[in-house]
This record gives C-alpha cells, sequence and structure tokens, in this order.
C-alpha cells in the first residue's frame, strides 16, 4: 500500500511529532492489550482477527453453505457497511448479495422478486446482524423476511438462516429458540469497529471471498513499521481539525470503493461527532465527512478547484489488471485515445486531479492499494480503524460511544411502546 500526503503549509513536521508523542502512551497500552489478545477493552476489535476459534467457525461456515446463489444480510450501520465495502471492491459474481437495511417497503418488494426464481432453501442464506439484538430497522426487516421465506420454503429456512450478535441478546435468544445458526460477537467490540468480527466476517465467507487473506492484511497492519503511519495520519486529522477544517471528502477513485467511503464516513463521523469532550466542554467544531467519485469531478470539484477553502481530501485508489479494456485504433469515436487501455485512460485522470490539488494548494491523502486486493482491504480497514481511535484521543473525545444516535433510537421506540 502506498500512502503519500501534500498538506496545508501550516501543517509542520513539528506538530506532528508533538501530537505523535501526546499519543505515546495510548499507543503502548494498546499494544500492550493486544499482546495478551485483551477481548475486555473497546480497542480488541484491532487484533480479535487472531482468535482461532473464529477461523475454525468461518471455514465450517463456508463449507456447509458452498453451494449457496444469494446471501441476504439485514442489519444497518456497521452491522453491514464493511462486508458492503468488502464485497463491493471484490464482487466476482459469484453470489449475489442482496441487503436489507433501514426500512424501505419498495426494497423489500424488490427482494420478493429477486427470490421468486429460487427453487430450494438452500439456494439462500440469511444472515441477520444486530449487535445489541434489538435495533427496530433489523429486526422489523427480519420478521418480513423471513415470513415471506417461510411461506416460502416452510421452516428449512430457518437451517439456511445465522444470527449475529451479543451473547446474552434477545436475537440470538430467540435464534436458539427457532433452532438457527447463533454466533457471538465480543461484547467490547462497537458495531463500526466489528468488520473483522463475525458481523463482517461471515458474511463475506459465505459470499465466497477469501476471509484468510483479509485478515492477514488486516492483522499486518499492527506491524510496528505501519502503525506509526497511522499515528502520523491521525496527527495530521488532528490538526487538521485544530485548523478548523470543515470538510473531509474520501474521494473513491474508481466507482467500486464508493461503498468503502460510505463505511468510513459513519466510522468517522461517528466516532468524532461529538457534542462534548471527555471533560464535558462543549465541542465548538466538527469536520463533516462526505464521498465523491470521479463524476462528481464535473460538480465537486469545480467547487474545490475555484476555491472554496479548507476542504481535505482522502484519495483512495487501486490498479486493476485483471479487469481492462483496449480502445482500438479503428475508435474513430476517440482519434486521440487510440491504442491506450481504460485502465491507462483512469489513470492519466487520476494523475490530473492530483495534478490539479497541487497546483491550487489543495491538501490531500492519497492512498493507492499495490497487494492482492483482499489483503489490502483488510490491511486498510484496520489502520483506518487505529487511525480513527487515535485522532479522538488526540481531541480529547471518546471514540467508542454514540450518544446522539442513540436518542432517535429512544425516541422511536416511545412512538411505537416497544
Amino acid at each position: 500500500m502506498n500512502i503519500s500526503y501534500f498538506d496545508d503549509a501550516r501543517v509542520t513536521e513539528k506538530i506532528l511529532q508533538a501530537k505523535s508523542k501526546k499519543l505515546a502512551p495510548y499507543r503502548e497500552a494498546v499494544a500492550a492489550a493486544a499482546s495478551v489478545h485483551d477481548l475486555t477493552i473497546p480497542e480488541a476489535s484491532l487484533y480479535y482477527a487472531s482468535d482461532v476459534a473464529l477461523h475454525d467457525m468461518l471455514a465450517r461456515l463456508q463449507q456447509q453453505y458452498k453451494r449457496v446463489k444469494r446471501v441476504i444480510l439485514i442489519g444497518i450501520g456497521g452491522s453491514s457497511l464493511g462486508a458492503e465495502a468488502v464485497h463491493a471492491v471484490l464482487n466476482q459474481g459469484k453470489v449475489i448479495l442482496s441487503v436489507l437495511d433501514t426500512i424501505s417497503v419498495s426494497k423489500l418488494n424488490e427482494l420478493k422478486r429477486d427470490i421468486a426464481p429460487h427453487k430450494k432453501a438452500s439456494d439462500i442464506v440469511v444472515c441477520v446482524i444486530s449487535k445489541s439484538g434489538g435495533t427496530t430497522e433489523t429486526l422489523a426487516n427480519a420478521a418480513a423476511l423471513l415470513e415471506v421465506l417461510q411461506l416460502k420454503f416452510g421452516d428449512a429456512i430457518y437451517q439456511q438462516t445465522i444470527f449475529v450478535g451479543n451473547p446474552g441478546s434477545d436475537l440470538l435468544r430467540y435464534g436458539r429458540k427457532m433452532q438457527v445458526e447463533c454466533v457471538m460477537i465480543p461484547e467490547a467490540i462497537g458495531g463500526r469497529y466489528s468488520v473483522a468480527t463475525a458481523v463482517g466476517l461471515v458474511p463475506l465467507a459465505l459470499l465466497g471471498h477469501d476471509v484468510d487473506e483479509f485478515i492477514m492484511g488486516y492483522l499486518d497492519a499492527m506491524h510496528p513499521t505501519i502503525e506509526s503511519v497511522v499515528a502520523d495520519s491521525a496527527a495530521r486529522l488532528a490538526t487538521y481539525h485544530t485548523l478548523k477544517y470543515p470538510h473531509y471528502t474520501f474521494f473513491a477513485c474508481e466507482t467500486r470503493l464508493e461503498k468503502l467511503g460510505g463505511w468510513y464516513r459513519q466510522l468517522f463521523a461517528e466516532s468524532l461527532g461529538k457534542a462534548e469532550d471527555l471533560h464535558g466542554k462543549e465541542m465548538k467544531h466538527v469536520i463533516v465527512p462526505t464521498i465523491i467519485t470521479p463524476v462528481e469531478l464535473h460538480s465537486v470539484g469545480q467547487l474545490y478547484m475555484s476555491g472554496v477553502p479548507d476542504v481535505y481530501t482522502d484519495f483512495v485508489s487501486f490498479d486493476d489488471e485483471e479487469l481492462d479494456v483496449m480502445l482500438s485504433k479503428k475508435a474513430g469515436i476517440a482519434p486521440t485515445l487510440k491504442g491506450y487501455s481504460l485502465q491507462e485512460v483512469s489513470t492519466a485522470i487520476y494523475g490530473g486531479v492530483i495534478a490539479a490539488y497541487q497546483e491550487k494548494q489543495l491538501p490531500y491523502r492519497a492512498t493507492v492499494f499495490e497487494e492482492e486486493l483482499a489483503y489490502s482491504l483488510g490491511q486498510f480497514m484496520a489502520m483506518r480503524l487505529r487511525e480513527v481511535m487515535y485522532t479522538a484521543r488526540l481531541l480529547d473525545l471518546n471514540a467508542f460511544d454514540q450518544p446522539n444516535v442513540e436518542l432517535y433510537k429512544q425516541k422511536t421506540k416511545e412512538i411505537l411502546h416497544v
């Protein structure tokens, strides 16, 4: 993985070193917890994937459901975004992924039409994921869909259903009653940090992806050299926050990376967007994360390059040599591009954007995946999880709570009298 930076002139090496030094005690504490595989702290998300029992369970499920044709993932936020992001990049078309996240009757009806051709329950696996076991959107979608599937396939559908959640949750208790597969996740690990637990890995295994390669990249992010890069990146993010930059843009340079941007946006916003710091002091400034793709170069790109101040852009890209199209020398409609491949054209556009940013003195970070994609994604996601934890520590924030999100959940349950 290649990472480069082009910084605001006010982001100096002296400032970055001072922030990295401030992080030292926390970095040491996380490393110490990893060395003893402490699963009682939320930072366990960084190393839990080394658990042997987790690997055995994934291998068993992958073998048990190796002939599945469609995986239906029911979950919202951290319960679905990670698996969706990885699948969007790695998708090889072998197994179809359908996702029910928020409440949408039209989306449910569309899924009903999609599953109509399936003749056997064994064609489908339903994965219901809720850390707390009480997420309103997830339970409502699961109840509606399982009723449809039971009418179609009978009780056989429950042998094709997997519940993932906290050990003592109502979801898993109900699952055991219905004799479905129940998979537990460590209670200390929060939803948006759970991509390398059963939350993300079970759906990815069922979809036929190389979860071992993903986990290898994920765990390799703990290497001291990579960890120091993460600390440096966190120091930068904290500095841009101090400089009161209002916008952070995840630029998915290939549309397959847009879901990855969605995963990171939730991680960033829910972890760093707090009303108060750890001392109860009001947070008067937050950075708002957004996502754009090359499509927006003709819209948002115009805004940025016309002088909209204080936007920090996070370019994320990869070279996919397996997928390419050569432009024929007979391609008369594009005579100047004859003999080029579409990947070469895409690379040139990316280079043009980077050059334009430098000319306009717009700060950015650029990440290019260079290794095998499953490995790169694992490493990238582990680095970003740690980076957000470190950034929160530098800003005196709790990276692991979400008090304002819980408010809407509470009000929803009050309205529904549940």
